[in-house]
């Protein structure tokens, strides 16, 4: 029987000897590598292509999975490349919310920034001012009360530590706290929807705080003015104008509220109290520097006549 196929032939010297083959440089460990390893498969049946080998591909220049380079990987809470986003502001950014968060308008220009690119920069150098512009300011106006007197004025440094203590958990906890009542006390139909284009986070909240502060910075300065009146005066002011921003801010996550009489109140008498807090313990009120003195000659003068009435008893 005559097979039909037909075969080339190929001589039996051609089978026996070596050929050879252009190479591929491998840039991982600066070898060279047969043509003839590198094969690409075809799966006809199902259309798939599939490459057993990369040409020209290092190991180093092959990406990765999960690589750290990548934006759009989710950092941890926990470490400083999830804060990094917040830090990453410019002057002009930090200069509109700052004039934003003391002039209280409907339309509120540092609600937009904030929605947009909320920003940990702003806030925390607004408290370290506050800070020590508190101390400062307060040791002044400490002195100049006792300026006229034959009292040793000597600089209080604990102010610094008390301001620290009271601006950071101000800022801190009652964001955290108020963001917790938001999340509680909105409905739950509404929040569906809306929690992120309405309801603050907490990073938000603390943001808003943070700016809010920024009218005490120059109305601390002021309360070294030995006046009484002018000082409760800055307080009303600045727990206005700090407190409307707040407000205007919060308003569309507060209308969603159960309760937002109560939590209008509350921000309303926290901020207040921070700024009547601020004068009375920082910049004593001559008022009361002048009772307390009065009080204490009043005692010294009386103190030598109970002695004596408490010897003539014992007689």
């Amino acid at each position: 029987m005559k097979n039909n196929t037909s075969m080339q032939e190929v001589p039996t010297d051609d089978l026996l000897s070596f050929h050879d083959y252009p190479t591929v440089h491998n840039s991982a460990n600066n070898t060279t590598i047969p043509i003839s390893e590198s094969q690409v498969k075809i799966n006809n049946l199902d259309g798939n292509f599939q490459q057993t080998s990369n040409i020209g591909i290092g190991a180093g220049d092959a990406p990765s999975i999960g690589d750290s380079s990548d934006p759009s990987t989710v950092k941890s809470f926990w470490t400083l490349e999830y804060y990094q986003k917040y830090f990453d502001v410019d002057t002009k950014d930090v200069m509109d919310r700052i004039f934003a968060s003391i002039t209280p308008k409907w339309d509120n220009s540092l609600k937009h920034h904030l929605r947009t690119k909320p920003d940990l920069y702003g806030p925390f150098w607004i408290s370290v001012t506050l800070i020590f512009t508190i101390a400062i300011s307060g040791n002044i106006s400490n002195y100049l009360q006792n300026a006229n007197s034959q009292f040793h004025w000597k600089y209080n440094f604990h102010l610094v530590s008390y301001a620290a203590t009271t601006i950071c958990l101000y800022v801190t906890l009652i964001p955290f706290i108020l963001w917790g009542l938001l999340r509680w006390s909105i409905q739950i139909n509404d929040v569906e929807g809306l929690d992120e284009n309405v309801t603050p986070g907490a990073l938000e909240l603390i943001c808003i705080y943070g700016y809010s502060l920024f009218i005490y910075i120059p109305i601390s300065i002021l309360w070294t003015i030995q006046i009484s009146l002018l000082k409760w005066l800055l307080v009303l002011i600045a727990a206005f104008i700090s407190g409307s921003v707040l407000l205007l801010t919060l308003l569309p996550a507060l209308r969603l509220s159960k309760h937002k009489f109560l939590l209008i109140v509350g921000i309303i008498s926290c901020h207040l109290l921070l700024a009547a807090g601020f004068m009375l313990y920082f910049f004593h009120d001559p008022h009361t520097i002048i009772v307390q003195k009065t009080v204490e000659k009043t005692v010294a003068s009386v103190a030598p006549i109970l002695t004596t009435v408490r010897t003539i008893a014992k007689l």
